[in-house]
């Protein structure tokens, strides 16, 4: 016991590897500035004549102007990089790169940089940090002797409720001497193999906590709750971006969007004098949508996003509800503001495959399209299938000679038929 006792009063006497570094950046630094303020001095005073008069002063006035002006924020630039290479832009103590490292803060800076700092600053060997995810589990990284390294989740441990309790009622962070009398929260500390442990604590919520081997000086727990603070918003924002980023995908557009009530089947199919339009049921692969834009015209687009997973029509959905929530806004005035809409959306959603499209406008006896894709392909039917649209370009299709069919993967989509008395 009087050995261990020895052991920790040495360990409190001897400086941690961050301190001793902080010492040493220091003396290096003053060091070097005394040299070249004396050896300015002794180059001036060596070029200043000897017979003028206060050649002393003289020499003394010009080097400390020269210091004050020039040497000392040279050194002010040295020592923050100094410092920031050898310590952490994180744990400095100069107050202009905290906070130039505190706009950085971001979860991968967490776990890569500000993690391994919070560890050492302790002076602790090893350290655990949890991190909650956005499915309300949490995720550990460890770090031991200057290795890092993430469990697998079938390593992971499990955060009990009442150990998070335990957490939230420990702001400024507790030992494991607090945990003496509380068989299971001892546990908890054993199972973290911790004696310490400060919580991420965020409007009351636990985002995660580190868990290090060692005991924090008062001087290292301040320090530790900057950091801790600005983890657990951190860890938040990052959760909040994870739902915004899937909700996005989902969101429908306002209320008319809402006109799509199921995602495999065709939007409302306008009735227009001497059209008679048939859609044929379709995989959840691509869908259809019908509007007017500002002049009065009714354009279609048939869209496939190169997938057939479980969610495609939604994110369809959202995306043609977007272009018919704008062509009621009258903000759509043709072929080219449809197109540009649709590939705005697919990049907002951060959509990395492939998708095809037709863009359509229904004339009074004629057709205007323009495909793009290679797996659609818009036919006469009356004419062995005769392909009337080249890809990439706006095309004019006259339906004298029959009805149009388009096509996908070789089954049909939608039919096209003019009937006119004129025709007849």
């Amino acid at each position: 016991m009087n050995l261990l006792r020895f052991k920790l009063l040495l360990k409190n006497f001897l400086p941690s590897s961050y301190q001793l570094k902080v010492s040493l950046t220091t003396i290096l630094i003053r060091t070097t500035y005394i040299g070249i303020v004396f050896t300015t001095y002794y180059f001036v005073l060596k070029h200043i004549p000897r017979n003028m008069a206060y050649h002393l002063e003289l020499a003394l006035v010009l080097v400390a102007a020269t210091s004050i002006v020039v040497f000392l924020p040279l050194m002010e630039r040295f020592a923050k990089k100094l410092r920031t290479q050898f310590l952490s832009e994180y744990l400095t103590e100069d107050a202009e790169s905290f906070r130039q490292a505190i706009k950085q803060f971001n979860y991968d800076a967490l776990i890569k940089h500000v993690f391994p700092d919070m560890v050492k600053i302790t002076a602790s060997h090893s350290g655990t940090m949890a991190l909650l995810s956005p499915n309300g589990t949490f995720e550990f990284q460890t770090y031991f002797r200057g290795r890092q390294k993430k469990l697998s989740p079938t390593k992971e441990i499990s955060v009990k409720l009442n150990f998070q309790d335990f957490l939230k009622n420990k702001k400024n962070g507790a030992s494991v001497t607090e945990a003496i009398y509380l068989p299971e929260i001892n546990n908890d500390f054993m199972e973290l193999h911790a004696n310490y442990i400060y919580p991420f604590l965020f409007r009351e919520k636990l985002f995660g906590f580190l868990a290090v081997s060692n005991i924090p000086n008062p001087e290292a727990v301040h320090t530790l709750s900057l950091l801790a603070g600005q983890s657990a918003l951190t860890i938040h924002n990052n959760i909040l971006s994870f739902h915004i980023s899937e909700n996005k995908k989902y969101r429908k557009e306002a209320e008319y969007a809402e006109r799509v009530q199921n995602l495999l089947e065709t939007g409302t199919i306008p009735e227009l004098p001497g059209w008679m339009i048939k859609a044929y049921p379709r995989s959840h692969g691509n869908l259809v949508e019908f509007f007017q834009v500002e002049d009065g015209s009714w354009f279609f687009v048939v869209l496939n996003a190169g997938r057939t997973y479980q969610h495609i029509g939604i994110i369809l959905s959202y995306i043609l509800g977007v272009v018919y929530t704008q062509s009621q806004l009258r903000v759509l005035k043709g072929f080219t503001d449809i197109k540009t809409l649709i590939q705005t959306t697919f990049q907002k959603l951060d959509w990395k495959d492939r998708y095809e499209l037709i863009i359509g406008k229904m004339g009074y006896s004629e057709l205007y399209v323009v495909q793009e894709g290679l797996q659609f392909h818009i036919t006469r039917e009356s004419y062995n299938e005769e392909v009337v649209a080249s890809i990439g370009w706006k095309n004019m299709i006259s339906m004298e000679k029959g009805p149009i069919l388009i096509l996908h993967a070789g089954k049909p989509i939608l039919k096209f038929t003019f009937q006119d008395g004129a025709f007849g």
